[in-house]
């Protein structure tokens, strides 16, 4: 087992486009952090910041810019048609060295990064069934992000960090090698699947002495 340390950098799900998961968490007291497109991927985004990593809400705008040459590897279209396929919508990004963790890698180049720069992602999430795993562009958490980028965070809903991030696969999925690397690596929490669909959820700690709770997902986002 490796001892070579991640951290979470953020979480992304797919959902449907400015679907009702986004006002869900707006009913739950939170903010949004940023909104960002990203041309020639066919996909967008609202992020909702914690202290420590971010969630992401994901969705498709273009299936053809999806299934480009550049960007099918990724498997995006695939997730996003979650609901019908019974893929896995989930992305989990980090801070560090996947490849130094063990987990072999490639290079994405999508269209909307600087010339020169890519995205390491890890071979096994090739299979729609498994979260694509990758290194984040960032390298820092929202804390220490500049003031104009983090807002508040979410310290007005009284949320702090999330403490725990418990990542759940259908029934019958086994962990890819690079997922439980990840397990190893960052202290994702990896639970057996005990139905059909997939499934992710946060444990937030709560500011102040207020009560902590988990939040579900996609599910507890409805």
């Amino acid at each position: 087992m490796t001892t070579h340390r991640l951290e979470i950098d953020h979480v992304f799900v797919f959902i449907e486009p400015d679907g009702p998961e986004i006002d869900a968490l707006k009913r739950l007291g939170l903010v949004e952090t940023y909104r960002r497109a990203h041309p020639g991927q066919g996909t967008a985004n609202v992020c909702f910041a914690f202290d420590n990593l971010y969630l992401e809400l994901l969705w498709l705008t273009s299936e053809a810019e999806a299934r480009s040459g550049p960007i099918a590897r990724t498997r995006l279209w695939e997730r996003s048609q979650w609901r019908s396929l019974g893929t896995c919508p989930f992305g989990i990004a980090v801070r560090g060295d996947l490849a130094g963790a063990g987990v072999p890698v490639w290079d994405y180049r999508p269209p909307y990064l600087p010339p020169g720069l890519s995205i390491p992602v890890a071979t096994d999430s090739d299979d729609p069934m498994q979260p694509m795993l990758f290194v984040s562009p960032g390298r820092e958490a929202p804390r220490d992000w500049p003031a104009e980028r983090r807002g508040r965070l979410q310290r007005d809903a009284r949320w702090g960090e999330v403490r725990e991030v418990v990542l759940r696969l259908a029934a019958g999925v086994a962990p890819c090698a690079a997922l439980v690397s990840l397990a190893a690596a960052s202290g994702l929490t990896l639970q057996p699947g005990e139905g059909p669909a997939h499934g992710l959820s946060l444990d937030l700690a709560g500011v102040d002495g207020s009560a902590a709770r988990t939040l579900s997902i996609p599910d507890g986002l409805r």
